[in-house]
């Protein structure tokens, strides 16, 4: 069984941001929905098939 800690480190959380903020890893965006369509958004991650994340504008 594996765990997930959702307490990361502060450096970890810097290196991050530098090397997003740089370039070097980028987010993969599978879709954007408005939040009127919230409903329609986790059916969509619901049916597989994501290559990326849903993201809800608000």
């Amino acid at each position: 069984m594996r765990f997930f800690s959702g307490n990361p480190y502060q450096a970890d959380l810097a290196e991050l941001t530098r090397l997003a903020e740089n370039g070097i890893i980028v987010p993969v965006v599978d879709r954007v929905h408005p939040l009127a369509d919230i409903a329609k958004a986790h059916r969509g991650l619901e049916s597989g098939g994501v290559r990326g994340k849903i993201l809800v504008e608000v």
